[in-house]
């Protein structure tokens, strides 16, 4: 047998080795052992390892018309055990037609059309030969990240700049429906650190939140972002320019609308169940709480107070009243920052006591709209915590039915 025959032979049997040990392996593995695909996996690209080639789902281009399509891009892996080795070739394959520049001319990917059957689901149609030229000469990829991302940026650059609404990462979505939740992006933080049943604990519940003001908003905030089934929203006051200094983070043209609109428009990015009702809870409307499993009291008026919480724990929906007071003293302002509740006996043992007050102080710093967002963010964080006792989701190891924070000695009182 001649020297050729040989070593065709040999790059041959390589070659099936190589591909029976990506056979073997599936994305988790591959993922593992090389840093970047993990990297893209976790920015919320979908990927797949199918028959020694990764593919990268869903990458938004133009077509000939200049419209918006999603094709996936596939290239064959050079393997060293479970370790991406610099590629071999320029290639890589297509299924979606000839991706274009925004004058409707075809990019120079080189190539054309081309059928691979990398799986029975998954047949290709192009060809790509995308090759990189440095100082005048055509070079070598140095790495497989720097193939992937040269790819990537030449084929969604187009329709990135045509359509800023597009993603390449469609990953997130596809994640996020698959997890059954409002939350519109994917839990991995639960499913990293095996905590899925936990954060479960939260799913199917409905909650309401009484008051959108600085403290309510944080709630907010908070609960946003897990996997309860609906968060409605409680308040009929617009956004002035004193209190948009309470929300967090900042919304665009906030200025006059209605609070729970604002927000909802806001954290709707983050939670598909979010209802909000721009309307003052009294004692016309307050049948409207019926049926949740946790309400969240953040009102400044001691009379609303007394009526929602008495009607609340009455009818045994657990609940947790916020509030803080503040006033100047000698050095700034010195205060407290109180949580109270979950049940008629915290409404028993606190009504019409500075753990549960029932009647509007007549002098205070804090209705002279201070701005202290630490502080209404430190009452969300004390009542968010509550809350998540109360489902199991944190260990409690008292039976405290108030906490309150004094903000002068940094010391939490309960009782």
């Amino acid at each position: 047998m001649g020297r050729r025959k040989i070593r065709t032979a040999h790059w041959l049997l390589d070659r099936r080795w190589r591909l029976k040990m990506a056979c073997a392996l599936g994305l988790p593995e591959l993922a593992s052992h090389n840093p970047f695909v993990k990297d893209l996996e976790e920015l919320g690209y979908e990927l797949g390892f199918v028959g020694g080639y990764l593919i990268i789902y869903g990458l938004p281009y133009l077509d000939a018309q200049g419209a918006l399509q999603h094709g996936d891009w596939a290239s064959p892996l050079d393997l060293n055990n479970a370790v991406i080795d610099t590629p071999s070739d320029h290639q890589a394959w297509w299924r979606g037609s000839r991706p274009c520049d925004q004058a409707k001319r075809e990019l120079r990917l080189g190539g054309g059309p081309n059928t691979v059957t990398i799986a029975q689901d998954l047949v290709t149609s192009q060809s790509f030969s995308f090759k990189l030229q440095e100082n005048g000469a055509i070079r070598a990829y140095r790495s497989f990240q720097e193939k992937v991302e040269t790819y990537v940026d030449v084929i969604t650059g187009p329709a990135l700049a045509a359509y800023p609404d597009a993603t390449p990462l469609r990953g997130i979505a596809v994640k996020a429906a698959a997890q059954g939740s409002p939350l519109r992006y994917p839990d991995t933080m639960s499913s990293r650190y095996q905590m899925n049943d936990i954060s479960a604990l939260l799913r199917g519940k409905s909650i309401a939140i009484i008051g959108l003001g600085g403290t309510g908003s944080y709630i907010l905030d908070f609960v946003a972002r897990t996997h309860l089934d609906r968060i409605a929203m409680f308040d009929d006051d617009k956004i002035h320019v004193h209190t948009i200094f309470r929300i967090p983070g900042f919304i665009p043209r906030a200025i006059g609308e209605l609070k729970v609109d604002a927000l909802a428009r806001l954290y709707g990015n983050w939670h598909a169940g979010l209802e909000p009702v721009p309307e003052r809870i009294t004692a016309s409307n307050i049948e409207r709480l019926k049926g949740f499993d946790f309400v969240f009291v953040s009102v400044d008026d001691g009379p609303a107070r007394l009526l929602i919480v008495d009607w609340l724990s009455a009818r045994g929906i657990p609940y947790i009243d916020c509030g803080m007071g503040l006033d100047r003293s000698l050095v700034g302002l010195s205060g407290f920052v109180r949580a109270t509740g979950t049940d008629r006996k915290a409404f028993d043992e606190n009504v019409g006591t500075a753990r549960l007050p029932t009647q509007n102080a007549k002098v205070n710093e804090y209705r002279k709209q201070a701005q202290i967002t630490e502080l209404n963010a430190l009452n969300a964080v004390m009542a968010v915590i509550r809350f998540k006792q109360h489902f199991k989701l944190l260990d409690r190891l008292d039976e405290a039915t108030c906490s309150i924070f004094d903000t002068a000695t940094l010391e939490i009182d309960k009782s």
